[in-house]
């Protein structure tokens, strides 16, 4: 596809900008920049990838993702400019690699303004990388590299998601590190963009969200399997009177349709909610759900996925899903997505 992108070299290194202090608010210049430095013994050579708002990092086609190579490197410093960005967007920064590509940063969110340098070095293990990141704009990928930290060096015994009567527990794993990861954001509030801020959280709730209830559903779908109806009933009720928080937290709806997790999350919270009230997963009603919810770009990005993810289930032999979907889908961009199904 056509890059959404202007490259050009850039003429300066950002080793001073690094020193500077980030700001906090959204920067206002509209290029990005940044300086790639690999530590010395690192052959391989850095590049990025951009998805469109999050859609597309889980469509295995690669539609919406741009990559983007460095013009130059001059003593291992590889310099990136992404001109006249009008909003943010997710990208992972890669190196190439003999059999594969390794990913050192994954889906990362940038702002236009940013100004960062990235220093790339080796550790113990092959293919795992040290980031180091500085420079305007940097608190949130310090924040979003640390959440993996974070995870891997949380010592704490944890307690199964489920006991032995499908009772749920606060104190689950899923729980625990997303509480670590709130700790983590609220850290790096002060240097951070209010929109960075709000994102980072919707994308926190986004992953803790679909990953409880997919996981619901597999238990419920076992449940269904040992035709054990009175623990499919019990065990959607413990899990609807122990899961009542709120997933928006006060989230605004642009950054809620812009999160790279939140719109899966949704589409996998009424797929939950339709096993659990029919003890099955009829699509044409998933779809009628989908279509009720109020914020028009959240629910135009949620049908985009539910066709990408389970168009082949929706036993819709006519297409009245889909010639529905394209009058209800106002967004241009995703209409044309949409197309490619007929």
């Amino acid at each position: 596809m056509k890059s959404i992108l202007n490259l050009t070299p850039a003429p300066v290194l950002l080793s001073e900008v690094a020193k500077g202090s980030p700001a906090k608010g959204t920067l206002s210049a509209k290029n990005i920049l940044f300086e790639v430095v690999l530590e010395e013994g690192i052959t391989s050579k850095p590049f990025l990838a951009l998805y469109e708002k999050g859609i597309d990092q889980y469509d295995l086609s690669d539609k919406g993702k741009t990559i983007i190579h460095a013009r130059s490197g001059i003593d291992n410093t590889y310099i990136f400019e992404l001109k006249d960005q009008s909003g943010a967007l997710y990208f992972s920064l890669l190196l190439t690699g003999y059999l594969m590509d390794v990913t050192v940063a994954r889906e990362f969110h940038f702002e236009p303004g940013d100004r960062v340098r990235i220093k790339i070095s080796k550790t113990d293990v092959p293919n795992i990388y040290d980031l180091d990141f500085s420079g305007l704009g940097s608190a949130k990928y310090r924040c979003q590299n640390e959440f993996l930290y974070a995870k891997e060096t949380d010592m704490v015994k944890v307690l199964p998601e489920f006991a032995n009567d499908n009772q749920h527990q606060a104190g689950n794993k899923p729980l625990r590190y997303t509480n670590l990861l709130y700790d983590l954001i609220e850290k790096y509030q002060p240097e951070m963009s209010d929109y960075s801020y709000h994102l980072l959280h919707a994308d926190v709730l986004g992953s803790l969200g679909k990953y409880l209830y997919s996981d619901l559903q597999v238990k419920l779908h076992d449940q269904l399997y040992k035709k054990d109806l009175l623990g499919f009933e019990q065990l959607s009720k413990n899990f609807s009177d122990n899961y009542k928080f709120d997933f928006t937290r006060n989230i605004p709806d642009r950054v809620l349709s812009d999160s790279k997790e939140y719109a899966l999350f949704m589409l996998e919270k009424i797929k939950t909610e339709v096993l659990m009230d029919f003890k099955t997963v009829d699509y044409h009603i998933v779809y009628e759900r989908v279509k009720r919810i109020y914020n028009a770009v959240l629910k135009d990005k949620m049908i985009i996925l539910l066709f990408n993810h389970y168009c082949a289930r929706f036993n819709d032999n006519d297409g009245e899903i889909l010639r529905d979907a394209l009058v209800v889908v106002k967004n241009k961009k995703y209409r044309k997505i949409l197309e490619t199904f007929n």
